[in-house]
């Protein structure tokens, strides 16, 4: 069984059907849908992710996207209502993690609704053109700062970082709540052997997760390309896996069973860690 943790739909208006049925042959459980903004992907707004899994709910999951700098927290608020289960975030105005954006993560930690973070050099297109994207705002060692001040709010980094692997690797060993996917062309163009490397640390190692799990424990499959391609994706984490020789039960962590377990959507409130406990303590 597989859940695919990174999807966009394409510009079709049958994309979703095709999906579905393409799943069906694969062993596709599952697909996480990611919202994009309105420019520049008229397939992915979270508009026709919502009608997407409205129609196959049990296949379909939403995560609507949210721009950084340009909504308020009240959109995570109204995108929980329409049934999305999770947040995509990308081209962020500054970095993941200036302060200004911590009411977002804040609304989302406490709709327990994890965020999904494009990591990386964001591709080129043509709705996008008239757009400042600055891919330095979008680096994994942002997370590290918000997966700090919110440490029981679920985070997943997108393509490992991609080509920042060292630093989310760091990045994902220190956080128990930040959790990696290599999707896209991230198996692509990293050496296995620079994979393991990256993420070296087993349950019984010194160095190792604060909660005692495996490096593989906290990655995802994901597959961020058309559906014609997802066994190519599907190729690449079984070609990764037995390189590694991960056993049965780490490679069902990452087919499913990782994924399976954060989708659990809690409406506790949270309190966040004071990112600046000196600073605020002199007022």
């Amino acid at each position: 069984m597989i859940i695919d943790a990174h999807h966009h739909l394409g510009s079709e208006a049958d994309y979703a059907d095709k999906l579905v049925a393409e799943c069906d042959k694969l062993g596709v459980k599952q697909v996480w849908l990611m919202g994009l903004p309105d420019y520049g992907w008229s397939g992915s707004r979270n508009t026709r992710i919502q009608e997407a899994f409205e129609k196959y709910p049990e296949r379909l999951v939403g995560f609507g996207w949210v721009g950084l700098g340009r909504h308020r927290p009240s959109k995570v608020n109204e995108l929980k209502d329409r049934g999305f289960r999770g947040l995509k975030f990308i081209q962020p105005t500054a970095p993941y993690d200036d302060r200004r954006f911590y009411p977002v993560y804040e609304r989302a930690a406490e709709l327990g609704m994890p965020g999904l973070f494009h990591l990386g050099v964001v591709a080129r297109h043509e709705g996008l053109k008239d757009r400042f994207i600055n891919s330095n705002y979008m680096k994994p060692i942002h997370l590290d700062a918000i997966a700090r001040v919110f440490p029981d709010w679920t985070m997943i980094g997108a393509h490992f970082g991609n080509p920042w692997h060292k630093e989310a690797g760091m990045c994902c060993r220190w956080n128990s709540n930040l959790y990696w996917d290599l999707s896209g062309s991230t198996l692509k163009c990293t050496p296995f052997d620079d994979m393991a490397e990256w993420l070296w640390w087993r349950r019984n190692s010194p160095y190792r997760d604060p909660l005692g799990r495996d490096a593989w424990e906290k990655i995802l499959f994901a597959s961020d390309v058309p559906y014609t391609q997802i066994h190519d994706l599907i190729n690449d984490y079984t070609m990764l896996m037995d390189h590694l020789d991960l056993k049965k039960d780490m490679r069902d962590k990452i087919w499913y069973k990782t994924a399976q377990s954060l989708l659990n959507p809690s409406r506790r409130k949270r309190k966040r860690v004071n990112p600046y406990p000196l600073a605020e303590s002199k007022k």
